[in-house]
């Protein structure tokens, strides 16, 4: 039997944050009104530009200045990250490894957004990125007993999208589709969330899909079974996106910069 999808209701203050999957270039004005309603914003963006990787030379102490500090772009991403993260909290009940997960979104989308060419927007190729997930956060937070028996299939050898098809009547990309679109998401993005997996579509989609493998490569799993490493020869294992970014160490200090953001909200 397949379950009907709910679509999880958003706070006001998230659903500003969420508005920015489709505002590529969000003024510092628009940035700022988002965050001073949500003190989770605020704390997220001030841990961010006084981290080690930000190397202030004086504490930042406004969000004001966090924003100038980080920029607008990143800005943007720890905000979008901090209201997925606010929305889908608490995931311990479904099995899920949370604290792996996020890693793994965050990794995907810097991958993604290093991958991403042609028409592909950098900063939409890391929204995607972020969101890919997005069904499987729903689905977990929604019935976190059925989603467990999802996460133990799939550990004991079943593909976690037939695990939930089994469970559940469909899988995650199509829930994800389907709450990306009612939550007014840009379209090549709810198809991108719709075919991170298969990335058979130009752009969006197979940047994602690159983005998973590069972090399934560098040892991130999805929260769910451990990272299966892409095979030598295959587009993601050639693709020159870590030494692009300066190596695997820097790679993994600059997701953990945006997972410590995102998670620790």
């Amino acid at each position: 039997m397949t379950t009907a999808i709910r679509i999880p209701p958003l706070p006001v203050a998230h659903m500003r944050a969420m508005a920015l999957v489709g505002n590529l270039e969000p003024s510092l004005q628009e940035l700022n009104q988002i965050v001073d309603a949500d003190p989770a914003l605020t704390a997220a963006l001030l841990r961010a530009a006084n981290s080690a990787l930000s190397a202030p030379v004086d504490p930042v102490r406004t969000a004001h200045i966090a924003i100038v500090r980080v920029g607008t772009v990143e800005a943007r991403r720890i905000i979008m990250g901090i209201a997925l993260s606010n929305s889908f909290h608490d995931l311990r009940r479904s099995k899920i490894d949370e604290h792996e997960l996020w890693r793994h979104l965050v990794a995907t989308g810097v991958l993604a957004d290093a991958t991403a060419w042609g028409n592909v927007e950098h900063t939409e190729a890391f929204t995607a990125g972020l969101l890919h997930d997005l069904g499987r956060l729903a689905m977990a937070v929604e019935d976190p007993g059925r989603y467990s028996r999802v996460v133990s299939l799939a550990r004991s050898g079943t593909p976690t999208i037939e695990a939930e098809r089994a469970i559940f009547g469909l899988n995650h990309m199509e829930w994800g589709q389907t709450i990306a679109r009612t939550w007014g998401f840009p379209e090549d993005v709810a198809d991108a969330i719709a075919d991170h997996h298969e990335g058979t579509q130009p752009g969006l989609a197979w940047a994602v899909k690159r983005g998973r493998e590069m972090a399934a490569g560098l040892g991130i799993g999805d929260g769910v079974i451990e990272p299966a490493p892409p095979p030598p020869g295959t587009e993601a294992f050639l693709l020159p996106v870590i030494e692009t970014l300066g190596g695997e160490e820097s790679v993994l200090q600059r997701i953990d910069w945006y997972s410590g953001a995102v998670s620790a909200a």
